[in-house]
């Protein structure tokens, strides 16, 4: 009786151990997966006459990655994707790269992408709780930790494109800074990214139905 006892102890700890190592590998490879898809979307761009900064399908992979893989994995995806930028491979926007593109106007969204992909994780596997059906709960938590992950990309690409235009017009007044810096940066591309949201949500909706 004990033998067989300890038997299917050692074979549930078996089971364990490979659904862990199991989930490992599908995350880790999830998350090469997205810092690829981060460069391929860096690169599926153009730019407004009036702006800088590029419209790209960035804010949609990195918003997909935090709800697929969760905070941390979508981070860890996030920061593979930087590395390879900063090495000099040609991911980011404009196909460009090397550490001279953080001192570039776009450097606070690169750097808002990987706080934006841990907390949009983080709020979506908090809100989408077991209680809540995937209607109720899990819509409403993708909707709700995206648009947060929409606006800490804003915060941060805000930032440093308040900084960069500062240090190119340092003569002009700081309202005007402020301002220069809100209609380059953000306001053109509020509708734009609300609509990568609602198409989030669809996904979602989809993944809903399959169930």
């Amino acid at each position: 009786m004990g033998k067989n006892r300890a038997i299917t102890t050692l074979e549930a700890e078996g089971t364990a151990i490979y659904t862990d190592s199991r989930k490992l590998t599908i995350k880790l490879t999830f998350s090469i997966i997205f810092a690829v898809l981060m460069a391929v979307s860096a690169n599926s761009f153009f730019y407004l006459p009036f702006t800088p900064v590029p419209v790209t399908m960035q804010v949609m992979t990195v918003i997909l990655s935090a709800i697929m893989l969760g905070g941390p994995w979508a981070l860890a995806s996030q920061l593979l994707y930087i590395s390879m930028g900063l090495a000099g491979l040609p991911v980011f926007a404009g196909f460009k790269g090397g550490p001279m593109v953080l001192a570039g106007p776009t450097a606070g969204y690169i750097i808002g992408f990987a706080v934006a992909a841990y907390f949009c994780g983080f709020l979506y596997q908090n809100l989408n709780t077991e209680r809540r059906s995937l209607a109720e709960g899990g819509l409403l938590a993708g909707f709700f930790s995206s648009l947060a992950g929409v606006l800490i990309i804003y915060l941060f690409g805000y930032v440093h494109l308040f900084g960069f235009l500062f240090s190119l017009f340092p003569s002009r007044p700081t309202s005007d800074i402020i301002l220069m810096a809100w209609k380059s940066g953000i306001e053109p591309f509020i509708i734009i990214d609300l609509l990568k949201v609602l198409i989030i949500i669809n996904v979602l909706e989809l993944g809903k139905k399959r169930k």
